[in-house]
């Protein structure tokens, strides 16, 4: 397995302790391959589309191998149809906040989110501060999965003191696993550079397969795979925030 060797590249530059946050999104809609992320040999955070076939099962199997659940919402984009049970641009918020209440209802092992798709949706302020209200109350944590370079959605949520983070790169974008070894190795680079790194992917067949093969290694080249909650930041709440949070409407009955 030729395509493997970058994985173990740099080792004698590695700083103290990197860790590597590996989150595999779009889980809920096959269940054979979301059991197969759930059983990977490392610490992988389980991002689940609530309103999914196989959501809460998957959530359950996943919580009960010992990965982080997180909530993986649908958001408006422009380009393809949402999911079931997803934010849309035209929501008011006490729509959006009932949304946000029955995702994490219906996979109550969840601690945090992230945006599935989400390219209008995150980049417009009026949506995201209602979100980040909501998840403030609730205290859950939120990763930007940055699906366009437009987001406000990392600053709105730092603005209100959650504890976040940002994607760093994601792994599977191409499926061949040469392609799927250089963005990996983007990953190590940061994390090594950084001290950690978030590497988003997705379910694929090809993409638990170069996972399986590549997880094993990640003590030999010295790096720690840790759930995504541990490479989160709480900033300091904003002056204009100090106030307190905004509290959410409640939803209407």
């Amino acid at each position: 397995m030729k395509w493997l060797w970058l994985a173990l590249l740099w080792p004698s530059i590695a700083m103290a302790g990197p860790k590597l946050a590996i989150i595999i999104d779009d889980l809920g809609y096959h269940r054979t391959r979301g059991e197969a992320i759930a059983s990977l040999p490392a610490a992988v955070t389980c991002a689940i589309i609530p309103q999914t076939p196989w959501g809460p099962h998957l959530a359950e199997k996943a919580a009960a191998s010992g990965k982080e659940v997180m909530i993986h919402l649908p958001m408006a984009t422009g380009a393809r149809r949402l999911d079931k049970g997803g934010l849309e641009e035209t929501m008011t918020r006490s729509q959006l906040v009932r949304t946000v209440r029955e995702a994490f209802i219906r996979i109550p092992q969840a601690r945090g989110l992230n945006n599935h798709m989400g390219s209008v949706l995150t980049a417009e302020p009026e949506p995201m501060r209602w979100l980040m209200q909501e998840l403030s109350l609730q205290h859950y944590f939120f990763i930007d999965s940055r699906t366009t370079a437009d987001s406000v959605a990392l600053d709105v949520a730092r603005q209100h003191g959650l504890r976040s983070a940002g994607r760093d790169v994601f792994l599977d974008n191409k499926r061949d696993l040469v392609s799927m070894n250089r963005q990996f190795n983007q990953a190590l680079q940061i994390a090594r550079r950084k001290g950690g790194a978030i590497l988003i992917g997705h379910p694929y067949p090809e993409t638990i397969t170069y996972l399986e093969n590549v997880l094993p290694l990640m003590q030999q080249a010295g790096i720690e795979v840790v759930p995504a909650s541990t490479l989160l930041h709480s900033p300091p709440i904003t002056t204009a925030s100090k106030k307190g949070p905004a509290q959410a409407e409640e939803p209407d009955a």
